[in-house]
Order: structure tokens, then C-alpha cells, then sequence
């Protein structure tokens, strides 16, 4: 499975950390929904994995850039469509990733960047961090990225991320973080990153 794993997602950037694969077996006719009504279109997983990004969210782009993202993510899909794996026992979105990817801090790295703000450095202290205040450092890394790939502010980033494109950050098992659409990213439920995270920080 590790093989046809690595044959599906050529350019996976962590090959040498797969101990275990699995695939996840979803048949094409079932459609993603709840969570917030994601997909309120209705479209099937067959159709979804093969267009990713939806062409009610492709039209709505003004931005030749932010639509250049989008399509990109399309086209990589559009023949053999996104199958779902878990790597090491977590959902792996990398078949379904916007760009730009960013690299997701360790521990380590995570720790510091908690430091660097009073109140953050506060709940580090008192092993209190929450997924929030994780979440609130991991996805402003890709905020600043895609600010920078568009060159928009981040403010600016964020909007795109979660209005234009219908996307959510990432931090997948393979060491990055990205946008992925958010009707996967609701709809496959995980929390593998920030659990890890707490587990160390918190302990």
C-alpha cells in the first residue's frame, strides 16, 4: 500500500516518515455534508475528487492568481481524482493542497514561537495551551506565505483562504501546512497535529 501510495502522490515531500499506510475507502456516490453545511451543492465524492475546488468557487474568483491556485489543484486531480490515505494512522490531504505548503513548526520550534507573545508564553507556563492558540500560530504561517505568493496583506490572505477559495489551513502528517477545501477538510475529521502538539506542551 506504501508503494501505490507513493505512485498516487509523486511529490509527497516525507516519504523516508511513512511507517504505515492505509486507504480510505469512500464510495463515489456518497455526498460530503453537516459540519457547518458544508457542500450545500450537493455534489457527489466523485465529482468533488476530481474538481476539488467546485465551479461555483472558480467563478466567483476575480484574482488571475487565486485562480490560478484553484485550477491548479483541478488539474492535478482531474484524471485519477483524489484518493484518501492515512499515513502513520492520520488523514493525509496532500493530493487535495492549494499552494504555497509551509512548513509546520515542531515541537520545539513551536515552543518558541509561543514564547515570542505574553499572553501565549503565559498558557505555555501553566500547560494550558489550547488548540486555538495553536491554530492561531500555524495558520497565520500560511497566511503570511499566501500574502506574500499574492502579495496582499494578511488580512487579505485569510479572506481568500476561507471566502473566496472555501478552504481551511492544514497541518498535515507530512510536515506542512497548506489549504485544503474545506468541505475535505470538514468532512474527513482529524486532529492529529494539534493533539500531538497539546500532548507535549501540556504534559
Amino acid at each position: 500500500m506504501k508503494q501505490q501510495f507513493i505512485q498516487h502522490n509523486p511529490e509527497y515531500p516525507n516519504v523516508p516518515s511513512i511507517v504505515q499506510v492505509e486507504e480510505c475507502i469512500v464510495d463515489d456516490n456518497d455526498i460530503p455534508q453537516g459540519y457547518g453545511g458544508i457542500n450545500s451543492e450537493g455534489y457527489p465524492y466523485g465529482i468533488l475528487r476530481r474538481q476539488p475546488i467546485i465551479p461555483e468557487i472558480l467563478n466567483g474568483i476575480n484574482n488571475p492568481k487565486v485562480w490560478a491556485l484553484a485550477e491548479s489543484c483541478n488539474r492535478r486531480n482531474s484524471e485519477q481524482g483524489f484518493r484518501m490515505f492515512k499515513v502513520n494512522g492520520e488523514y493525509c490531504f496532500w493530493g487535495l493542497r492549494l499552494l504555497p505548503v509551509v512548513r509546520t513548526p515542531n515541537a520545539q520550534e513551536l515552543k518558541m514561537l509561543l514564547e515570542k507573545d505574553p499572553s501565549s508564553a503565559a498558557a505555555l507556563k501553566s500547560k494550558s495551551i489550547t488548540p486555538r492558540i495553536i491554530r492561531d500560530i500555524t495558520y497565520n504561517l500560511l497566511r503570511k506565505e499566501l500574502a506574500k505568493v499574492l502579495d496582499v496583506s494578511v488580512k487579505e490572505a485569510s479572506h481568500i483562504i476561507g471566502n473566496e477559495l472555501d478552504c481551511a489551513p492544514h497541518e498535515d502528517p507530512c510536515g506542512y501546512i497548506f489549504m485544503v477545501p474545506n468541505w475535505a477538510h470538514n468532512w474527513f475529521r482529524h486532529d492529529g497535529y494539534v493533539k500531538q502538539m497539546l500532548a507535549v506542551l501540556n504534559g
